[in-house]
């Protein structure tokens, strides 16, 4: 029976504890989603299971032979997407009785998804399978080890119903604290009450005459201490009580426009009839649209459609017909950590980078999952998923009107994909992003444009049919715009389009 079995483990780093595990135990034909925040440990304990990694406490037992794809390796001149691929292809071939698989679905377009989710319902062998992608997870998985609290945890069903468990236990959690609260209010009052009853007593009632005064003095005393012996059992009491931690939310935070450079003019983008290649392949051919300040863009297509090129030719500025505006500063994403200081701290990196207030940094880092305690951390020690969160905060609070992020979404946990839309949403600047996670981009889009077959989709264009009458006249302004801004457009290309703008304002 092929086996994995962890037993009273304890992984540290740096003589600080990263997780522990009480028992996990999977075994035969299995498919287990690892799920957790960037950083908690799912890739070392995926290091352990292969033997790459010895340092840890307890026992582990792996009974067979493991194939491991890591997130991150060397791409050989291929796409993200391809390379991930190759790999998983090559590990699929080996018919493994163990195969774990880190972030398989990052970079991958859609077909290609629905593919790796097909080949992972399809293996017959233990599957382990590290994933930030919620819809792999809840078509692929049966069950899911979690990380949380530097703790994993075992839980029954796919990714969907782990979710609807914690939910309930944080329901459960929040309704025990607020009836804990309650009591510990109302012993609060009541020793209150029984220390003010005990200070009354012990004055008398101003009555008394002075005789009556002196000779209850003691009766007064003994009364009063009675009830103050009381008062202090009940403190007693509640410090006795079983205390139920308060559930943890996270809290929001509030984008001013006013925070960013202000973007002057109506267009950021604008392209007309352009044509890109790359590597010796067409890329898009005489594709058109425009930009507009406050979009939030989304580019899809397949793996090597030209998305990346298009995002690069838009920055070089040296492609004919594509240019981005002189008012536009824009912030790159693109998961280059060498751009990264390893000799900063994370609190440094990010604060060079940005005019924001020292508050809204530390709430978008906070939100994104890097709380205080790495604010002193070296940009060295950071683990993978760490880097990219550290990337990104750094050019979504930067000096920025326009940001151009290539899959942000990559290798991001689910909390921080949930910050990240709903700080693109309230961004006041210009969004154009790549992005194969759906549910991301139906959250943050307002505007798709569709990269297939060399071709530009655009929905703000209405497409030529043939034999159709049907004429684009906003695109024939925009056209008639652009040549009489263009010094080298001739007069004849000019009076012909013009010419065409009259004859369908008529119709």
């Amino acid at each position: 029976m092929t086996e994995i079995k962890l037993s009273y483990v304890q992984k540290l780093i740096a003589g600080r504890p990263l997780f522990t595990i009480q028992s996990l135990t999977a075994s035969d034909s299995a498919h287990i989603g690892i799920v957790g925040r960037n950083g908690a440990g799912k890739s070392t304990l995926a290091h352990m299971l292969t033997g790459e990694d010895h340092d840890f406490e307890g026992q582990l037992i792996v009974n067979a032979p493991v194939v491991y794809v890591p997130q991150i390796a060397p791409t050989f001149e291929q796409s993200g997407g391809q390379a991930m691929l190759a790999r998983v292809r090559a590990a699929l071939n080996k018919r493994p009785e163990i195969l774990i698989l880190d972030e398989p679905s990052s970079n991958l377009d859609e077909t290609h998804q629905d593919w790796l989710a097909k080949q992972l319902r399809q293996f017959r062998g233990l599957l382990l399978l590290i994933s930030h992608d919620r819809q792999l997870l809840n078509a692929v998985t049966t069950e899911t080890w979690a990380v949380a609290n530097q703790e994993f945890q075992a839980y029954p069903g796919n990714y969907a119903q782990y979710q609807a468990i914690t939910r309930q236990q944080l329901a459960t959690q929040e309704a025990a604290y607020t009836r804990q609260h309650r009591h510990l209010q109302d012993l609060k009052k009541a020793t209150q009450a029984r220390h003010e009853k005990a200070q009354r007593i012990r004055k008398g009632s101003s009555r008394m005459t002075a005789a009556e005064r002196a000779n209850s003095k003691s009766l007064r005393e003994a009364t009063a201490a009675k009830m103050d012996r009381s008062a202090k059992k009940l403190v007693e009491r509640g410090e006795r009580e079983v205390t139920v931690a308060k559930p943890f939310t996270q809290s929001g935070f509030k984008l001013v426009a006013t925070d960013f450079p202000r973007f002057t003019g109506k267009t950021v983008v604008t392209a007309l009839n352009v044509t890109l290649a790359a590597y010796g392949k067409t890329l898009l051919t005489r594709a058109t649209f425009q930009i507009k300040p406050g979009a939030r863009v989304a580019l899809v297509g397949p793996n090597g459609s030209g998305k990346t090129t298009l995002l690069e030719a838009v920055l070089a500025g040296q492609t004919r017909g594509l240019t981005l505006a002189p008012a536009a500063k824009v912030g790159v994403f693109n998961q280059d950590m060498t751009a990264l200081n390893g000799e900063l701290t994370v609190w440094q990196t990010v604060r060079r980078a940005s005019n924001l207030p020292d508050q809204t940094i530390r709430n978008v880092l906070g939100a994104l999952g890097l709380p205080a305690r790495f604010y002193p951390q070296l940009v060295a020690e950071l683990s993978g998923g760490e880097l990219v969160k550290l990337q990104l905060v750094r050019i979504l609070v930067g000096n920025y009107n326009v940001l151009m992020l290539d899959e942000p979404t990559n290798y991001l946990d689910v909390d921080a994909l949930d910050a990240l839309a709903d700080y693109l949403q309230n961004y006041p600047g210009t969004v154009i992003f790549v992005s194969h996670d759906e549910p991301f981009r139906t959250a943050v889009a307002t505007r798709t444009l569709t990269l297939k077959h060399q071709q530009l989709v655009d929905p703000n264009t209405v497409p030529h049919r043939a034999q159709s009458a049907t004429v684009d006249l906003p695109l024939l302004r925009f056209k008639y715009d652009q040549l009489m801004a263009d010094s080298n457009a001739k007069t004849a290309d000019i009076q012909a389009l013009k010419r065409k703008i009259d004859a369908a304002t008529k119709n």
